[in-house]
């Protein structure tokens, strides 16, 4: 009998021990699988990153680095429209800078001005398209 409580006594911290460690194991396991997610996500983050970023300097490979990029220039002009328009009525402008840097024209604020003065030509008629705005801004400006 005293075989017997000596050999329980010593089955109890094993068996203690041993679902301890389980539940160590089960908490580890827990925190791996979360981790590998997040590491999973921002894996997929970055690579729409970098496809976004090749998706938007593709056209620009194609064209002289001091050359005008017309893509940019046409995407530029349908977004900031009205803020051009505002610009050219008053003669200038930070959208008419960075149009005038898309289409390598040094002088910005010739282009202001002839934009000015030009003004009915360009935005007057809201149905002329923006690939023909900036086709009449870098045939005719400084």
């Amino acid at each position: 009998m005293l075989h017997f409580m000596i050999q329980s006594r010593h089955r109890r911290p094993i068996v203690v021990i041993g679902l301890m460690s389980a539940l160590l194991l089960l908490a580890g396991c827990t925190a791996l699988s979360s981790t590998t997610r997040r590491a999973g996500q921002a894996s997929v983050t970055t690579l729409k990153g970098v496809a976004h970023v090749s998706r938007a300097t593709s056209h620009a490979s194609v064209t002289r680095p001091d050359g005008p990029r017309y893509a940019d220039a046409d995407a530029f002009v349908r977004s900031q429209r009205p803020q051009l328009a505002r610009q050219a009525a008053v003669g200038g402008g930070e959208d008419i800078d960075a149009l005038a840097v898309l289409l390598n024209k040094p002088d910005h604020r010739a282009l202001a001005r002839w934009m000015q003065a030009h003004y009915r030509a360009l935005f007057s008629d809201r149905s002329v398209s923006a690939s023909t705005i900036v086709s009449r801004i870098d045939a005719q400006a400084g």
